[in-house]
């Protein structure tokens, strides 16, 4: 759950734009001939930075305002990235999936049901959440129902903790938990009050 509870990053202003990258930490060394070795950490985690047409001082300072609360990188908060918490299905299923059988710390693969018969879930790429905790998880490969209105989902990254029988999933208007990924925060603000910026933040759970 975030530190900054009953309200959301502010949607409006809206964004121009958001540079959105995922982060799968490795260890890399070379040999002197030119072969390498690998080790992921086994995590993946998301860091964005969403960008703003020039404000007027009273849109400006939405932001600015619930900036003030996060204090820096203190308090994590909550955010729906445009497009981006959304699925690509034009024909997503109105049903609420959930888990069929628990699903252990580390699994990249769990059974659904109650997706409806014969729907479309999740398109490769859709970001999701279980509803048991906060860290979102993105779909690897299409996830469609049968007609018995079960599903088989894979997803990256591992678990990162274990979810029990019948929690549901979040596959619309998915929530990121972030941080602010700085402690300075800057405002160019020019003529008339008129305020340009940029917000960088990173997932956290």
């Amino acid at each position: 759950m975030a530190d900054i509870t009953g309200s959301q990053y502010p949607t409006s202003p809206s964004f121009t734009g958001i540079n959105f990258k995922t982060v799968t930490p490795a260890q890399v060394s070379t040999t002197v001939s030119g072969k390498s070795r690998r080790i992921s950490l086994g995590i993946t985690y998301y860091t964005w930075e969403v960008k703003y047409p020039q404000l007027v001082p009273i849109d400006a300072g939405t932001v600015q305002g619930f900036l003030g609360q996060t204090l820096g990188q203190t308090f994590s908060f909550e955010i729906l990235l445009p497009k981006i918490s959304y699925s690509k299905l034009s024909n997503q299923t109105s049903s609420t999936p959930r888990l069929s059988a628990a699903a252990a710390l580390g699994a990249k693969q769990v059974e659904l049901t109650n997706c409806g018969a014969n729907k479309s879930v999740l398109a490769a790429g859709d970001f999701f959440k279980f509803n048991n905790h906060s860290k979102v998880y993105m779909c690897v490969s299409p996830c469609n129902s049968n007609g018995s209105g079960v599903a088989t989902l894979y997803f990256t990254c591992p678990l990162v903790a274990a979810v029990p029988l019948n929690t549901n999933l979040t596959i619309t208007a998915v929530p990121f938990t972030a941080i602010c990924e700085e402690d300075a925060q800057a405002f160019d603000i020019g003529y008339g009050g008129m305020t340009s910026m940029s917000v960088k933040m990173r997932e956290v759970w």
